[in-house]
């Protein structure tokens, strides 16, 4: 089946979008597939030299009535433009879509995505694992948690009572097939909840919760229509903010912190500065080394003859 891997960015996005096409280019798989981006704010020069890598880029609109009040900033479209992949990318059966702040290190993730949707299931990897920091803090009253505050936005205090407990499926990596009737499942949640929003009372900038629309929706048709759904292990959609992986210094590889020690299959940087942040690696032999942990830094990294302890 002929797929695609998708992502969006502006300008100030433009470096990382650079670190995941690159590490989808400098696969042997991903040398020649296809790579779509939604342009919501690049320069020309920044569109030309994602032209020269085989990408094809096209500039989204805003597919939905947003209303005024939401003052939604013009990158807000990447985030609307998600259930419309196949209108701006058409001619492929298969749609992987992964933030531009994640980059690919192992194609078997790529792989799995795209198998794991072929039957017109959503392939999405769920914001759990048993390393993630979340299980191990004191834990806060549901009602007070992002992912409810989210639903109750968008749908109302019963249907985040209904669905509020759920985990957070993340829409940084999902993959599903042209002709899957989740897209306009999705359209149609999202549409939902901004009628909603433009007549209830402004209570300050929705900043939060609006940014998270496109996911709670697809949460909601997940969890609150049934949705036909297959969920994938946490490499293939891994939090760094919710968990530093180790260092695999045999391999260059990042790794999962606990034993067996798998391989990350997308690594994301997802969360406030994640992206510039450094991290202090544990390496499985031995010693520690500090890192941001973009694409580039992690080539830089195994590019060194050795690591000091």
């Amino acid at each position: 089946m002929t797929a695609t891997i998708v992502s969006a960015a502006d300008a100030g996005y433009f470096d990382l979008l650079q670190g995941l096409v690159s590490s989808v280019r400098d696969k042997p798989e991903g040398r020649n597939f296809a790579v779509s981006i939604l342009d919501v704010g690049l320069e020309e020069t920044q569109r030309q030299q994602l032209a020269d890598q085989g990408c094809t880029v096209v500039q989204p609109g805003w597919d939905f009535d947003v209303p005024r009040s939401m003052n939604a900033p013009p990158h807000f479209r990447s985030l609307l433009a998600r259930p419309f992949l196949p209108k701006y990318f058409p001619g492929h059966e298969i749609y992987l879509h992964i933030d531009s702040d994640a980059w690919v290190q192992n194609w078997a993730a790529v792989e799995w995505y795209l198998n794991a949707a072929k039957s017109n299931q959503l392939a999405i990897t769920p914001q759990i694992d048993r390393s993630y920091n979340t299980n191990y803090k004191r834990p806060r009253p549901y009602r007070r948690t992002q992912h409810y505050r989210s639903f109750k936005w968008s749908y109302g205090w019963h249907t985040a009572d209904r669905l509020g407990r759920n985990p957070i499926l993340n829409c940084g990596a999902f993959a599903l097939t042209a002709d899957a009737p989740h897209w306009e499942m999705w359209a149609g949640a999202i549409r939902s909840a901004l009628a909603r929003r433009s007549i209830l009372p402004r209570q300050g900038w929705p900043h939060l919760h609006f940014k998270l629309i496109e996911q709670t929706a697809m949460n909601y048709i997940v969890f609150g229509q049934n949705a036909p759904s297959t969920f994938l292990p946490a490499t293939c959609n891994w939090f760094c903010a919710l968990a530093t992986p180790k260092l695999n210094s045999a391999t260059g590889n990042l790794v999962e912190p606990n034993a067996p020690h798998q391989t990350l299959g997308i690594v994301h940087l997802a969360g406030e500065d994640f992206q510039n942040r450094p991290f202090t690696l544990e390496r499985l032999d031995g010693g520690k080394v500090e890192s941001r942990l973009r694409y580039e830094d992690l080539q830089t990294l195994r590019g060194k003859p050795h690591i000091s302890r």
